[in-house]
């Protein structure tokens, strides 16, 4: 039986509406907080958290830095923190805006699973980072034990429209180094310095209390880690849009992020975008799928 409850949630004055996806036969829930970026913020299975909050992060207005942003116009820095449309700069945090901006719920159902559908467009605030029309909608799916992730980039202007989009999901682990990786790239690279080589056979991630960020190429779908300790394995599915993939981690805080991205660091000024024309729509679709092995 698939169902979505609308629940209520206060912190400290901050107000929040979120939905959770639950399909009962399969006890897992997917829970969307559509005023934090339309962000999943929480996913579980036998009532394990495969997802990761990051406190008081999630609860205050910066750029999320837990659970699922939403990676939209853009992924990873642009140069000097700024991309150039027609001519003219316009500022933008890493990741793009859409993490940080609230979405609309546009439709619910529970026909083919729990799925809600939110969407962002463009606004006097979007213009002043990204001058274009636009509108995107993701259909967030619960069925069974995988949430798939159905998304709609719509050019709603005039001209041109170039963008990338992608995730970056925080899943919560014991240690990085209890992590067993299934990933298949062609190539792993170093975008500060450009460098490129062949991408090894075992994915390479040591433990370092700063970070550890391993960015690749040519990934082929599906990839997956499985905790070794917790025995949490969660497997990403993608489709011809996404292939660049970063692996990231705060390691001594307790969770992993695996991200599949359409697009590259600084990727709307090198041209390295997608170009979507005036009226079309790109659909694309990702899925994460939780399991206890």
């Amino acid at each position: 039986m698939f169902t979505i409850t609308k629940q209520h949630l206060s912190h400290e004055g901050a107000e929040y509406d979120q939905y959770v996806l639950a399909d009962s036969a399969a006890n897992t829930t997917v829970t969307v907080t559509p005023c934090k970026g339309g962000m999943i913020t929480g996913m579980t299975l036998n009532g394990e958290e495969f997802s990761w909050l990051r406190d008081p992060n999630f609860y205050l207005p910066e750029r999320p830095r837990c659970a699922v942003p939403v990676l939209f116009p853009c992924c990873g820095r642009c140069a000097d923190g700024k991309n150039t449309f027609e001519g003219k700069e316009y500022p933008m945090d890493i990741h793009g805006m859409a993490h940080s901006l609230p979405w609309n719920v546009v439709a619910e159902n529970c026909e083919d699973g729990a799925a809600l559908t939110i969407e962002l467009t463009d606004s006097e605030a979007t213009r002043e980072f990204y001058p274009y029309a636009f509108s995107v909608r993701i259909t967030y799916r619960l069925k069974g034990n995988t949430v798939s992730l159905e998304q709609e980039y719509h050019n709603a202007d005039s001209k041109p429209m170039p963008f990338a989009f992608g995730f970056h999901p925080y899943f919560a682990c014991t240690d990085v180094r209890n992590l067993k990786w299934e990933l298949n790239a062609a190539t792993q690279e170093d975008p500060d310095t450009g460098a490129s080589v062949a991408a090894p056979a075992e994915v390479d991630f040591p433990y370092d209390p700063d970070q550890t960020t391993r960015y690749y190429k040519g990934v082929q779908s599906p990839m997956a880690f499985t905790d070794t300790q917790s025995g949490h394995k969660v497997s990403i599915d993608f489709d011809e849009h996404f292939g660049n993939v970063v692996l990231w981690s705060q390691c001594d805080l307790g969770f992993i992020c695996m991200e599949p991205w359409n697009g590259w660091p600084n990727s709307l000024n090198t041209g390295d975008c997608e170009v979507l024309e005036a009226g079309k729509t790109l659909a694309a679709v990702c899925s994460f799928t939780m399991q206890k092995v």
